[in-house]
């Protein structure tokens, strides 16, 4: 067999390559990448130069530290104080549309900052609700890239392989998240969709059902799972009992947070 991305030669069973899975494997991987149209070379790694004049009662200009999101969170990143990090990242995440509460069907633009950002929690180690929610939202992203990942043609070894690296990053995420006393429902939530995206659908159901009264959120998880399954009746039945039903319904159907 040839590779499906290169046309090499493929070991037998597999479509894709060892050169080609090693790379898809240590990689990001998210199929539904978005794009972004308000993002600068920044974002793509190019570090352009960005500029702001506008009136000035001083009759200069002077340069000093910019809003810029993306420049923000790196250069707090590498600060010696990081006491602000948690929640420039929280923000920059949610402004990405990585919600707290995993979907499935999120859509991130590409940029590299991200596996910059998911290295973070193996080198420090916050406390409080604000880095737990960090942890969601990094947990989500890895989450999601174990569920895309698995459905590449890797053979059955390949995929079980490059599910199983990410999903165990995530769940490791999801742990330390729900510690927090305000987000453990949410993690364990997350926790049930990770297991759904793997396969441990009744499983995931059953955590999802006994989640349900904590928040509209797991309502909507819980809705997920069960479309995903096929199981449209019920899921309109659990989409009635959120506080806002229309706001639910457009959230499912555009897939965005």
């Amino acid at each position: 067999m040839v590779c499906t991305f290169c046309g090499a030669p493929s070991s037998e069973g597999a479509m894709v390559c060892n050169a080609c899975s090693a790379k898809v494997t240590s990689e990001i991987y998210l199929r539904d990448w978005a794009v972004d149209p308000r993002s600068d070379l920044r974002s793509l790694g190019m570090r352009s130069a960005c500029l702001r004049i506008g009136p000035s009662s001083q009759g200069e200009v002077l340069l000093g530290k910019g809003p810029d999101p993306y420049l923000l969170v790196q250069r707090t990143a590498h600060a010696e104080d990081r006491s602000h990090l948690p929640a420039i990242i929280d923000m920059y995440l949610s402004g990405m549309g990585m919600g707290l509460h995993l979907m499935g069907d999120e859509q991130l633009p590409e940029r590299p900052v991200l596996k910059e950002l998911l290295s973070l929690p193996e080198m420090i180690d916050l406390e409080g609700e604000k880095w737990g929610r960090v942890l969601l939202r990094l947990g989500n992203v890895l989450a999601i890239g174990a569920r895309d990942v698995s459905r590449l043609p890797l053979g059955d070894e390949g995929r079980k392989e490059a599910f199983v690296q990410r999903a165990s990053q995530a769940l490791s995420l999801y742990q330390r998240a729900g510690k927090v006393a305000e987000l453990e429902p949410m993690a364990r939530a997350n926790i049930a969709m990770l297991r759904h995206f793997g396969g441990g659908h009744e499983a995931a159901l059953e955590e999802l059902r006994t989640l349900v009264p904590s928040s509209d959120g797991i309502r909507l998880q819980l809705a997920r799972t069960l479309m995903d399954l096929g199981l449209e009746d019920e899921a309109t039945d659990v989409v009635a009992q959120t506080a806002d039903m229309e706001a639910s319904i457009i959230r499912l159907r555009r897939g965005c947070q």
